[in-house]
């Protein structure tokens, strides 16, 4: 059986899709990911079981960013609906509404059935090309539209689910698979402390992702100053510009928060568990992160450390009805801060929240479980093909 994925990004580090195909791999079917070529990386590789092919766009001399955006993307689109011709794989599996439009154009060629798999409310973001209402608008139509076409529609947890459920009037609610981790049993160690000479009494805060705007760690750091006995580190890419940096040091906080370069995604976990708790400040400057509930908080429950993290519904709903950390108001620092102080400050609840992370992450919270409603997905949707091939 074959399967296309589909996305428009390099795929160097999107686990989400990495983790799936991979699951697909080893249940037996023959993947391949379609991406975007990026110098320095091969145009065919094979990984975990599954094909990996990016295709190579001509760089266009325009001027106008806007338009040579689009013209990149229209040349891939017509290159990638030539191959999955070529391939004719009975299921393609679009990866947010950009690699959805491609997809679907060429699922009705190949007469294969269609998965929209929506990591966010991709519509919804607060980004550059898409502070025009009218193209908002839109995108919001055509991803409406296309959904209400394929055979499945899958994301990131229950609150985006029913969203795209009411909004775009979906027959079913889409399937929920979270990002969760692989499983892993890490044990507590001193690396973070060990870099950073951070003294035995100073308990650590960690945030692991992308320095962006709308994580919040602009309010982090302002938070540090009113921690007890307690440093912060933030591990990431920094797509800000070091404004972070700059930040502290204005601040005076060299010694309160400390700025690591990111880490490949399999180290994660082993930097998390050498921390005592785990921070998501996110703002709600869109309704993708104000819905959103990232990975981060499974890497928190694996590592067994407690969450302190923004009120926003899907992170309160799993902190809450979990019992595995608090919530916080993420625009005042000083609520961020008595609210880790908390948490750090109380070692009863706190070895309460550790034990009861791991549990849930052995037990629950895993990709080896999570995994298996997308394996059954997809034995739904090949079944009626296996009874046309066997009545032939």
């Amino acid at each position: 059986m074959t399967i296309a994925m589909l996305v428009i990004n390099p795929f160097t580090h999107d686990t989400r899709v990495q983790k799936e195909a991979k699951a697909l791999a080893h249940a037996g079917y023959d993947v391949t990911v379609y991406a975007l070529h990026k110098p320095g990386l091969p145009t065919t590789e094979t990984r975990d079981g599954y094909h990996i092919v990016r295709i190579a766009i001509r760089p266009h001399q325009w001027r106008i960013n806007a338009l040579r955006l689009l013209l990149r993307y229209l040349e891939f689109c017509l290159c990638v609906i030539h191959q999955l011709r070529r391939q004719q794989p009975i299921i393609i599996h679009a990866h947010d509404v950009n690699a959805l439009i491609p997809a679907f154009l060429a699922a009705r060629r190949t007469h294969a059935s269609l998965i929209y798999d929506a990591h966010e409310l991709w519509a919804e973001r607060r980004a550059v090309l898409l502070q025009s209402t009218t193209l908002r608008r839109l995108l919001k139509a055509v991803e409406g539209l296309l959904a209400r076409r394929a055979a499945a529609v899958i994301t990131v947890n229950p609150s985006i689910a029913e969203l795209l459920q009411q909004q775009y009037r979906l027959s079913t609610c889409p399937t929920v698979l979270m990002h969760c981790q692989e499983f892993a049993n890490p044990t507590h160690n001193d690396i973070l402390r060990q870099e950073f000479d951070i003294p035995p009494d100073q308990r650590i805060v960690i945030y692991p992702g992308l320095f962006t705007t709308g994580r919040g760690l602009e309010q982090l750091i302002a938070a540090a100053p009113y921690l007890d006995h307690a440093v912060i580190v933030l591990m990431g890419r920094d797509a800000l510009n070091g404004q972070l940096q700059a930040q502290i040091t204005t601040q005076g906080l060299e010694r309160r928060v400390f700025v690591r370069q990111p880490v490949p995604p399999e180290e994660v976990l082993h930097y998390v568990a050498s921390a005592d708790i785990g921070v998501m400040p996110t703002q709600s400057i869109d309704l993708s992160y104000h819905y959103g509930a990232g990975n981060k908080l499974f890497h928190y429950m694996m590592a067994g450390i407690p969450a302190a993290v923004s009120d926003q519904p899907e992170k309160r709903r799993i902190v809450e009805t979990y019992q595995i950390g608090a919530v916080f108001d993420q625009t005042d620092p000083q609520d961020i801060a008595r609210v880790i102080n908390k948490l750090l400050n109380d070692p009863e609840t706190y070895a309460a929240i550790s034990q009861r992370a791991r549990q849930l992450a052995r037990n629950q919270f895993n990709w080896q479980i999570e995994s298996q409603k997308l394996l059954a997905l997809y034995q739904q949707l090949i079944a009626p093909l296996n009874q046309e091939a066997s009545h032939a």
